[in-house]
């Protein structure tokens, strides 16, 4: 039962990678321009979220460090939600490797980890899922980088794309939920274009208060809905 339970775990971690490989190779391919093989490398191991490290691409030239670090801790801030579930699954288990668990959680390996049965949760078969995973994105935007080191220029810029293609992705099928979602999303991109143009308005500031702002307008939308 264990062995089985074991490789599930293993299947579920290459089922994961594999969906993260083009998302990936698209990371590397546009950070080829803008930052080195090692820093792109470190940036996918330390930060581990392919919509951060695509904003941070998109912060670089012409925001502060300070906002970056802020725009990815608001938008990563999910993942606190997510690591306290993976805690309470393993509840049975050192909090040392609680905490390691924790630092590889992310909404996919969340969503298959979430309803596991209770043979599949021990630590070893969350890390298979999770480490696995965590690998395939590392390799994968160092494989991107590479190739985008002998692609011309107008393909990296086409790359680019696959910022608005991975949010439009994990945006449609929220929409199909519940159309407060498309409300919430519309509102930021909204408030995020307005900002922007305002003279002299930093653009690390206007990212912020957009995904702040479209947050608290989901908000009170889900608090609209209970007391309704």
């Amino acid at each position: 039962m264990a062995q089985t339970a074991l490789k599930k775990s293993i299947m579920d971690g290459i089922t994961i990678g594999m969906g993260y490989l083009p998302v990936a190779i698209a990371f590397g391919i546009s950070a080829e321009p803008l930052m080195s093989l090692l820093d792109t490398v470190l940036m996918s191991l330390m930060i581990y979220g392919g919509a951060s490290q695509f904003l941070v691409l998109q912060m670089l030239a012409s925001s502060s460090a300070l906002a970056i670090v802020i725009a990815v801790f608001v938008l990563n801030s999910r993942h606190f939600v997510m690591a306290f579930k993976v805690n309470y699954d393993l509840k049975h288990e050192s909090f040392l490797k609680r905490l390691v668990l924790s630092s590889y959680v992310t909404d996919e390996s969340f969503a298959v980890t979430a309803n596991s049965t209770r043979e599949q949760r021990t630590f070893l078969n969350y890390f298979a899922t999770f480490i696995i995973a965590y690998l395939f994105w590392v390799v994968f935007s160092a494989v991107g980088y590479l190739a985008g080191e002998w692609m011309s220029d107008g393909w990296i810029v086409a790359s680019g794309i696959a910022l608005y293609a991975l949010f439009i992705a994990l945006l449609v099928p929220a929409v199909r939920v519940h159309y407060k979602y498309g409300i919430v999303a519309v509102f930021g991109m909204i408030l995020h274009y307005i900002l922007s143009i305002i003279p002299s308005f930093p653009s690390g500031i206007a990212i912020i208060a957009a995904i702040l702002l479209a947050a608290l307008l989901g908000l009170i939308l889900e608090r609209s809905e209970v007391y309704n």
